[in-house]
């Protein structure tokens, strides 16, 4: 007789065991009971369910993700959603993931095997999440639990770096993400809690109250406990060392014989997934992990969904996936030994956007890219749309350089989603900001598809001992609309890698700088322009430069920098752009 989907039993805070001792908290969704259509009772399935684990430190009881809970169960599968060590119902110290020493690969391993252990678990288990639970799958894989068979996981990178770039916080998302999501838990380390001690407490008072006013706070080494509760000597130990990687994931790739479903999106700031499934493909110690990893990678943000619409822009109904749906074919596969289809096609599925359709490729960046060079160009006055700035494949020749005034006490303002994420803009906002510089082609007579990684070189000087550069590549619509599709950012401290000393600048000397842009997957359409706009701030997506050279999270002081972009024979500033041939 056909079957419906169970109803869906909850356990909470079921005791899980560490092997310190320590006890962790989870709530437990099983399926109940099987109804038949068209009878009546139910029917006990007499045996354990495939498992699925999420470890979090976000309160497991959100309700904005119970129902992912709920429809994973439905699907016939035991899901254990674990606060992590030391969060919110779980007993410990908590380490978070920007410090410099774990529980997480330890913890990972026990609740796997405790769930493979239990009366309602089949011994198949399988972890999902992402960002910060996809962290913890990470933190867990290289001890390869013997019950472990897979991992579902997305908006992670595989170095602490990933978070940045070019060695710069980003206060926009880190700070709401810290303060918000993180710090209300740790209130309760202190004697009598100084702020909220609940992310609903803490969403309250920022409506109400505080608004943004910590964004504009100085020095942040001097945030009050109100702000960061328990965390004040962690947050400053990150402070320290945000430009260093501190996760451990490379090297540890070697390790993990584990297929992965990695996701991801083009507006995702950790859009770096996309490292974490190449170092898996290329250092997996099996060809049975290495041949079994797949890419997923849409028009989407770090928030974690998958809609069509996002930002200004609406990408169609193909965008719009159910995050239940695209998962439990995975686990079907891996735990229950479905053949779906799931694995069949190349392993690289994205998302071009313009063209508004997926595609699947054979690999991550596509080996047929054609690197294409347009130059910047100018006689002098691109700052603005309205300017002369140009993008052309032809090189420069004898041309003056361009020039702005970046004053970090007005920065150039993100356009962002009002969670810190980023996403879709139409850039005309700062359309009359003289401190950012427009090269654009004219209207395309083809289209032009970009896919991968764009990298800027650009030849600069300041007046100050220290500062940033930031590009952003445009999509400029006949309508007038400027759409960003990813951009690059670097601190001139570390023009030479993170891995080497900072070096200050020579003010008035040029220097040469590489700025990577995050990757993307854009169709420009016949008619409309390609644009790249250079700047120094994108505030508070990235921190502000105070441009004075010395550590700005301990400094108060900002002042003014002029910076000048050269564009000529001798040093031919342009931007890289990854062609696919159509």
């Amino acid at each position: 007789m056909p079957l419906v989907k169970p109803e869906i039993k909850v356990e909470h805070n079921v005791i899980t065991p560490m092997r310190d001792g320590t006890i962790l908290r989870a709530d437990l969704y099983l399926p109940d009971r099987v109804v038949p259509i068209g009878g009546v009772g139910s029917t006990d399935l007499g045996r354990g369910f495939p498992t699925l684990v999420c470890r979090t430190p976000y309160d497991k009881s959100r309700e904005r993700d119970v129902e992912r809970y709920r429809g994973l169960a439905a699907n016939g599968y035991a899901v254990v959603v674990q606060d992590k060590r030391g969060r919110w119902a779980s007993d410990g110290v908590y380490r978070p993931m920007f410090g410099s020493r774990f529980d997480d690969a330890e913890d990972g391993y026990d609740t796997i095997e405790w769930a493979a252990a239990q009366p309602w678990s089949d011994g198949k288990v399988g972890t999902f999440g992402y960002s910060y639970p996809a962290w913890t799958q990470w933190m867990l894989a290289p001890l390869m639990p013997p019950h472990l068979v897979t991992m579902f996981a997305g908006g992670m990178g595989p170095k602490t770096t990933d978070w940045e770039m070019g060695g710069v916080f980003r206060p926009g998302r880190a700070l709401q993400w810290l303060l918000g999501l993180i710090a209300p838990d740790t209130q309760k380390w202190l004697e009598s809690a100084e702020g909220p001690t609940t992310i609903e407490e803490y969403d309250a008072i920022a409506t109400a109250a505080n608004r943004e006013k910590w964004l504009w706070f100085l020095p942040w080494s001097e945030l009050p406990l109100e702000a960061v509760g328990g965390l004040r000597e962690a947050f400053h130990d990150w402070l320290r060392h945000h430009h260093e990687d501190r996760f451990g994931f490379i090297g540890n790739f070697s390790k993990m014989d584990l297929p992965v479903h990695h996701r991801t999106g083009w507006y995702d700031r950790l859009v770096a997934t996309t490292d974490m499934y190449n170092h898996m493909v290329n250092e997996a110690p099996t060809e049975h992990a290495r041949s079994n990893q797949r890419l997923f990678v849409g028009p989407y943000t770090h928030a974690n969904e998958m809609a069509r619409k996002t930002g200004d822009m609406d990408f169609g109904s193909d965008a719009e996936i159910d995050w239940v749906k695209l998962a439990t074919p995975w686990f079907d596969y891996w735990l229950k030994g479905e053949q779906n289809g799931v694995m069949d096609g190349p392993p690289v599925n994205i998302f071009v956007m313009g063209e508004n359709r997926w595609r699947r490729e054979e690999e991550w960046p596509p080996a047929r890219a054609v690197r294409t060079d347009f130059f910047l160009r100018s006689g002098g006055s691109a700052n603005t749309p309205s300017g002369d700035g140009a993008l052309s494949h032809e090189g420069p020749g004898a041309e003056s350089p361009d020039s702005y005034v970046y004053d970090p006490r007005d920065p150039v303002m993100t356009l962002y989603l009002p969670n810190g994420q980023d996403g879709p803009f139409d850039q005309r906002m700062n359309s009359h900001r003289r401190d950012v510089l427009v090269y654009q082609t004219a209207p395309l007579e083809r289209e032009i598809e970009v896919t991968g990684n764009p990298v800027l070189r650009l030849h600069a000087a300041s007046d100050a001992p220290d500062t940033d550069f930031t590009v952003k590549l445009i999509d400029v619509h006949p309508d007038g609309r400027a759409i960003n599709l990813c951009y690059g950012f670097q601190r001139a401290r570390f023009r030479n890698g993170l891995d080497a000393p900072p070096a200050l600048m020579t003010p008035g000397e040029v220097y040469e700088f590489e700025l990577t842009l995050l990757p993307t997957s854009n169709l420009f359409k016949a008619g409309h322009r390609i644009r790249v706009d250079i700047s120094s701030s994108d505030y508070p997506n990235h921190d502000r430069n105070h441009n004075t050279g010395r550590e700005d999270w301990q400094d108060a002081v900002l002042r003014p920098a002029r910076q000048t972009v050269f564009h000529d024979a001798a040093r031919p500033s342009r931007i890289t752009l990854p062609v696919i041939e159509r």
